[in-house]
């Protein structure tokens, strides 16, 4: 198959996000394309953006962009997937999918809006990705003083990485999926091209620079029944700058949300509350929550830097 065949939405694309004359598409299934366009070809909005807004030429440039970044034959197989999704010729049956997880782990998700699976991935592929870390900030594990870097790709605690053969082997992992497709109950799911982040411990020259208690939610839309998560590249006691979420609020969050007339009132009242709770856990132990959870890191206070892998899915269909 030809690989210009994506080239109209390619086309369609950077205009909607020309930085000077942008032709905005209010087609409510642009969204949905964007997403798939970004799952299918394993692109990180971030990057895209980043190359959209501030080098890109003409289509052409973005295509081969995309071709630099991925590699031919990568691009050719993802533009035939991505022309089978846009004509429904792809969308896999919804059933078919193995449950892997236990009738008292459903229970505890169905209850408390997350779940930890313990050592879900394998050793070696979680130290891939720190090494991979260290590697991108100059940051030496036994020396202390390396662990502050100033880097462009890193904002707050998010480092803007999205390729790389390690990031793609946890993100394509195959238990990873089994257990959002048995939280989804469907396997008509695709990964989503997530980053990595670092957070170093506090002392008094560095203050924790990650976000307060949140939600990611679009709220022209609504909480909806999305799932997060994150895999712990190395051990995090609490007090290694653990996740924290507050369990059980997606049965509220409905109903609390009437109280206020904004969501970032609401978020914000609940942020002195000491609601949340921090969820320790190993070295390849994966979180997952409902986005209804209001969720945040917390500042290291321990003698080593936390790594973190994001990890979800979008449903297609």
């Amino acid at each position: 198959m030809h690989n210009s065949s994506i080239s109209p939405f390619l086309d369609i694309y950077r205009l909607h996000h020309h930085p000077k004359n942008p032709q905005k598409q209010t087609d409510e299934s642009f969204i949905q394309t964007e997403q798939l366009f970004l799952n299918t070809f394993q692109l990180g909005l971030f990057e895209v953006y980043d190359f959209l807004y501030t080098k890109c030429i003409d289509s052409n440039h973005f295509k081969q962009w995309i071709m630099d970044l991925k590699g031919q034959d990568f691009y050719n197989l993802a533009a035939v997937q991505f022309n089978e999704w846009l004509n429904g010729k792809n969308n896999e049956q919804k059933t078919d999918f193995v449950d892997v997880l236990t009738a008292e782990q459903h229970a505890l998700w169905s209850t408390n809006g997350y779940l930890k699976i313990e050592r879900l991935i394998n050793g070696p592929d979680c130290d891939a990705v720190t090494k991979l870390v260290c590697q991108t900030l100059n940051i030496d594990l036994t020396d202390s003083k390396t662990w502050y870097p100033q880097h462009e790709l890193l904002q707050g605690l998010m480092l803007q990485k999205y390729q790389d053969e390690a990031i793609a082997n946890i993100r394509n992992n195959t238990q990873l999926r089994a257990v959002f497709s048995s939280l989804y109950q469907h396997n008509n799911i695709l990964p989503n091209c997530e980053k990595v982040s670092y957070n170093p411990p506090v002392n008094q020259h560095f203050s924790f620079k990650g976000s307060p208690l949140h939600w990611d939610i679009n709220f022209e839309t609504g909480p909806r029944y999305y799932i997060q998560g994150l895999l712990y590249l190395n051990d995090v006691p609490a007090d290694r700058g653990a996740f924290t979420l507050i369990p059980g609020f997606h049965q509220q969050i409905d109903e609390y949300l009437t109280h206020f007339d904004h969501p970032e009132m609401a978020v914000a009242a609940l942020r002195n509350k000491g609601l949340e709770i921090p969820v320790e856990g190993k070295k390849g132990d994966l979180i997952v929550w409902l986005e209804s959870l209001p969720h945040a890191a917390s500042p290291n206070r321990s003698d080593l830097p936390r790594f973190v892998q994001y990890v979800s899915f979008n449903e297609m269909g």
